[in-house]
């Protein structure tokens, strides 16, 4: 009988495991268990006559900002190059990819796939809470109640419902859409929309439409609130800085972040708080993860969380079946079902 192939999973303290399934994958790989202290130790058993030097997948589950695990990079380019011929697929929870070298992977034949829509429920919620406290500024309300109730009565002349007003979402994707949805639905928000190309289907999926911009900085006069919800690359690197937050409403804008810390130019976005150009911000991710700009740490009018809008038992048990998922179809068809990558003759990305 052939040997089992070798696969590697690499695992968060915090995930789900349907023990049922993995125990009838066990009977068709030969499942190995991450435990490396460094990336530096992983390139050494991924050479030749070492543990790693057959694995043909690698499946990274569970919440990957959690455990001894969180910041190794196991997919970033200086990585890559240690890859052993045998390694045909790449499975890893979450929608970003930002820490993986897409094209480096593709290069060398290998499908990098992600699980899209796998936690849209936790993080759009976490970013309807972050719009409601950035207009009602309900963080500062809870440090009055804690050590100055009568600072809120400050609140009074200040503090805005969002019903009615303008929220402009930057990444019209799955998780933009979702929070799209929500404040269409409970704030009766107007939709304003920012991305590569307008996207007419997810137009339709609300009730009132919305309305697309191909100019991001055209689209700020227009809004109340605005919420990233776009993948971290390059070009999207302080996406909103000094000019865009010059360009607010006289009245000032509310700023939501719930993609990726170093899309916002935390030094002009504190300057603009102070000037008023910003009246609220609500930031789940930040540009030095896992510490926090202590300025914004400080400032209780400011709502700040500790990157967890994927927290919910519904996105670890979304990452097992999606990751498990891809594993089994492309080592039955050839091609997984949630690829961000495509491998052809020319290795050529999507």
């Amino acid at each position: 009988m052939a040997e089992k192939p070798d696969v590697l999973l690499i695992e968060s303290t915090v995930q789900a495991v349907d023990q049922a399934r993995r125990d009838k994958l066990a009977e068709r790989f030969n499942l190995i268990y991450y435990d490396c202290e460094s990336t530096e130790e992983f390139k050494e058993r991924m050479k030749p006559g070492q543990p790693y030097a057959n694995i043909v997948a690698i499946v990274r589950n569970g919440w990957l900002k959690a455990g001894p695990l969180a910041y190794q990079v196991p997919f970033a380019t200086e990585v890559v190059a240690h890859y052993p011929p045998s390694l045909k697929l790449i499975c890893c929870s979450g929608h970003g990819h930002d820490t993986a070298d897409i094209l480096a992977i593709t290069a060398r034949g290998i499908w990098y796939c992600n699980t899209p829509n796998a936690c849209t429920e936790a993080v759009a919620n976490t970013a309807l809470s972050l719009v409601l406290d950035s207009f009602r500024l309900l963080t500062y309300a809870q440090w009055c109640a804690r050590f100055d109730w009568m600072k809120s009565r400050e609140l009074g002349t200040q503090a805005v419902d969002p019903s009615g007003k303008s929220l402009g979402i930057i990444g019209l994707g799955d998780i933009g859409l979702a929070v799209a949805q929500r404040c269409e639905a409970a704030f009766d928000m107007k939709i304003h929309y920012h991305g590569p190309r307008r996207k007419v289907g997810s137009e339709k999926t609300l009730r009132g439409g919305a309305t697309y911009w191909s100019s991001l900085n055209e689209m700020i006069p227009h809004l109340d609130c605005i919420v990233l919800a776009a993948p971290y690359t390059q070009s999207t690197h302080h996406l909103l800085s000094t000019e865009q937050f010059s360009l607010a409403k006289q009245e000032g804008i509310r700023v939501v972040n719930i993609a990726r810390g170093k899309m916002v130019d935390e030094d002009a976005l504190l300057q603009a708080l102070e000037d008023g150009k910003v009246v609220g911000a609500g930031l789940d991710v930040h540009a030095n993860e896992p510490g926090i700009n202590p300025k914004l740490r400080d400032n209780w009018r400011v709502t700040v969380l500790p990157h967890i809008g994927v927290c919910s038992r519904t996105s670890w048990e979304n990452f097992e079946r999606t990751n498990l998922d891809n594993l089994e179809t492309f080592f039955s068809t050839g091609r997984p079902l949630t690829p961000v990558n495509n491998i052809t003759e020319e290795a050529s990305l999507i």
